[in-house]
């Protein structure tokens, strides 16, 4: 009897963690290129689809839209906010029952649900608010939909199935995605699929392995600033014809932020990176809290325009892509500071000239302020008084 019971207990346990395994329904989904980079390329389908095509694809988003907002209050709700586990089959069914979807399409709507509440977790807890999918916009992976070539006027289609409606639309190659594939960038067999006022599209998911960190070259400093959109330190200027395009918009509108975002990319191209290893950037985030109301209202209509943000999200994907280092610094007193002699004031700067009080050492503001901030780079420090302390060691 003992013996039986010996020989039975293994048994008993791994029927056991079979059935909490099954009841909980647990997985993670990992990337099968983890770390490598990732970009995406947008290509409308209303030209290659007919009409019935389009209105079904549109109601499923619209349904998956739903689906998701439904799995974000029930994340949201229960608190389960910290990992990025995925609900039992418990919760899957009762999407299954209420939507009437497969079991597959209910946890890729869980799983964009969770990712959604967990991007969350990156704010302050005063600022962390329920999310919500206002987008009709589906992450599909390979169990919905593959890439095949097509046989017929065009080079590609898609191919849906596993709960998304089966159909296959059709697709050309553009001259974004061209670039991609002619750079070596690998195709991922995930796309999202989604539509706005321009129509139907799908974005093409280009993956490659990043290079390895340069070791040698120079560091340089760059300033954003509002005549001009970039200054390094090796004398660089990138995108000053910008402010009088923007004055040339006349009031604020959405499709002039759209002219003016093209813009600042088509600039970007121009920046030379050869032998840097290392930029030095000034962190700028929330740099215009409370400033409402501090400016008249043509220059608070100008710096409407200047896209910071988008410049330097930019600027990380071409670091990125070239093996260059890339490091915030504060910008507390670098437009004040002699870059020659170390002198601060505050009546060094004029607009865009600059002065020193104390050497005399005149040039562009914007320019001196890059020098500093390639200072901050060469020393590895953060801001100034980190600068000054080191100095006092």
């Amino acid at each position: 009897m003992k013996k039986l019971i010996h020989h039975s207990l293994p048994i008993t346990i791994y029927i056991l963690r079979t059935y909490i395994i099954i009841g909980k329904m647990k997985k993670r989904y990992k990337r099968k290129r983890s770390g490598w980079m990732r970009r995406t390329s947008r290509i409308y389908l209303n030209g290659n689809v007919n009409k019935g095509k389009i209105e079904k694809l549109k109601a499923f988003l619209n349904l998956f839209k739903n689906i998701v907002n439904f799995c974000i209050v029930y994340f949201w709700a229960s608190h389960d906010t910290q990992d990025n586990n995925l609900p039992g089959r418990e919760f899957t069914g009762r999407i299954e029952a209420r939507y009437g979807v497969t079991a597959r399409l209910s946890q890729c709507a869980a799983k964009q649900a969770k990712e959604a509440v967990l991007s969350q977790n990156k704010l302050s807890k005063r600022k962390r608010r329920m999310p919500r999918l206002k987008s009709a916009i589906a992450n599909l992976d390979s169990r919905f939909v593959t890439i095949e070539p097509f046989n017929g006027h065009f080079d590609m289609c898609l191919k849906f199935g596993s709960g998304v409606p089966d159909l296959i639309i059709p697709f050309n190659w553009t001259k974004h995605t061209n670039k991609f594939r002619n750079e070596g960038w690998v195709l991922s067999k995930s796309v999202r699929l989604g539509y706005n006022r321009r129509g139907l599209f799908v974005d093409l998911i280009f993956e490659k392995e990043r290079p390895p960190l340069k070791e040698e070259g120079k560091v340089i400093g760059i300033d954003q600033g509002f005549n001009s959109m970039l200054v390094t330190s090796d004398g660089q200027v990138i995108g000053k014809e910008l402010k009088e395009k923007i004055k040339k918009g006349g009031k604020r509108r959405k499709s002039w932020h759209h002219y003016i975002e093209t813009e600042t990319n088509w600039h970007l191209k121009e920046l030379n990176l050869d032998n840097v290893n290392l930029i030095s950037l000034e962190n700028l985030k929330n740099v215009k809290r409370g400033k409402r109301g501090k400016f008249s209202r043509n220059v608070n209509r100008l710096l409407s325009f200047w896209l910071y943000a988008k410049v330097g999200k930019r600027l990380t994907q071409i670091c990125e892509e070239r093996g260059i280092r890339k490091r915030l610094k504060n910008p507390w007193k670098t437009s004040q500071r002699c870059a020659v002699c170390g002198n601060i004031d505050r009546r060094n700067r004029r607009g865009e000239r600059f002065l020193c009080l104390s050497c005399g050492h005149a040039d562009n503001a914007d320019h001196n302020a890059s020098k500093n901030l390639e200072l901050l780079g060469l020393a590895g420090v953060y801001s100034l008084r980190s600068l000054k302390s080191e100095v006092c060691k």
